[in-house]
């Protein structure tokens, strides 16, 4: 959906020690939109070939511009330098090209083309990894990263670490990101999906064939640790915290509020998320009261949460209603399982005698099972069902008596 904003588009390139590369990618880069060089502190011919592509294209009339960092401070300092000087120069939008020729300056219209309808969209291009024959080990963490972002924001890219992007600046840098080095990309694009940018794929090729394309700085160890950490984090919070909370969160507004009013902003979204209507409300808590009486002690609450976010129903009241079998109302819950059980089994009543016990321990344990199910089954059903009328009750609109 175009908003009526005229993208003003440059190319970022964040290069390290890729001086054999580093000017094809610029030189293709530059035919098409200006281009904006962070040199990340290379150690080898890189400056000397980015000053000489600066030079050439200053005669040219199209401009280079050049930013340094004066040791090496990996990709997420870069593209964060890169998009800070963006900014300044006037762009709106950064579309990001590696330097180590993998990607196709050649493929830049579409790109273009595709901000200039959505420039509100962050725009992430996408390889066919095993049509351009990528290792192994690069498909593999790449399905990893695309399976965890899946279920982190509900966006189904399948392609999450191809660096040709699109971002829209004034969205990204209005983001909260802590990670560095790669797994910064990676978070840029939940939040931006939490914080409700809409996220575009563009197919791109990828030269994998190429021996300067495998002079990648990625490594393998400490980098998939780092990604790893990541998704564990924005995994759980995906997982407990509401949308309008993520949102707020991505966006930094969360952490600008009075300590008392973050408090009962926190807690009224933990409360309010997903009970719009009394059917949502009844269900959690009827998942909460199931999953707080069936056998399944010591995983009460985590059932409870993960039936709920399962059915899209509030988390908190679910797991709150699973508490029904505190440590006082336990002893009673067990004895109904039991007594439930076993009538449905033989019809008629047990028998608590210390004689009968000890001989029928494996046929009661049994019949406590399924009477507990059963039982769980009723009191969620109920429960949910009283919570639903209530609701209704309480929402349905007050009649006024006419007078005379």
């Amino acid at each position: 959906m175009n908003t009526g904003v005229t993208p003003r588009m440059c190319v970022l390139v964040p290069v390290y020690n890729h001086g054999l590369t580093v000017s094809r990618v610029i030189r293709g880069a530059r035919k098409r939109l200006p281009v904006l060089v962070v040199d990340d502190g290379s150690t080898d011919a890189t400056g000397a070939e980015v000053e000489r592509e600066r030079t050439e294209s200053a005669a040219e009339g199209m401009p280079v511009w050049v930013e340094t960092h004066a040791v090496n401070q990996g990709k997420a300092a870069a593209l964060r330098t890169g998009f800070q000087a963006a900014l300044r120069e006037g762009f709106t939008h950064a579309i990001t090209l590696d330097a180590d020729g993998q990607h196709a300056p050649e493929e830049l219209p579409a790109f273009i083309a595709l901000c200039e309808r959505h420039p509100e969209a962050l725009i992430v291009g996408v390889r066919d990894l095993v049509k351009e024959r990528a290792p192994w080990a690069r498909r593999f963490s790449n399905g990893l990263s695309t399976f965890w972002f899946r279920q982190e924001t509900g966006v189904p890219l399948t392609d999450t670490q191809c660096g040709y992007r699109c971002y829209p600046l004034a969205a990204v840098m209005g983001l909260r990101v802590r990670a560095v080095r790669y797994a910064y990309e990676l978070e840029v694009m939940v939040k931006a999906a939490w914080a409700g940018v809409p996220i575009l794929a563009q197919p791109v090729s990828s030269d994998y064939a190429a021996p300067t394309s495998r002079l990648s700085h990625f490594r393998p160890g400490r980098d998939m640790w780092q990604i790893s950490v990541l998704h564990s984090r924005l995994s759980m919070q995906a997982f407990c915290v509401p949308a309008l909370l993520r949102r707020m969160t991505a966006t930094g507004e969360l952490d600008r509020l009075p300590r008392r009013r973050r408090i009962r902003t926190i807690v009224g979204h933990l409360l309010s998320e997903h009970t719009d209507t009394a059917e949502r409300l009844g269900v959690a808590v009827g998942v909460g009261l199931f999953c707080g009486i069936a056998p399944i002690w010591g995983f009460q609450m985590v059932a409870a949460a993960a039936l709920a976010h399962r059915l899209r129903v509030n988390k908190a009241i679910a797991v709150a209603s699973s508490n029904i079998s505190f440590p006082l109302a336990a002893p009673f819950i067990l004895a109904a399982g039991l007594v439930l059980g076993h009538w449905v089994f033989t019809g008629g009543w047990i028998d608590v005698s210390p004689a009968a016990v000890r001989t029928q321990i494996p046929k009661y344990a049994m019949e406590w099972f399924f009477g507990s199910f059963l039982l769980a089954t009723i009191v969620g059903t109920l429960g949910g069902s009283a919570v639903w009328a209530m609701h209704r009750w309480i929402r349905q609109p007050a009649t006024i008596p006419r007078n005379g």
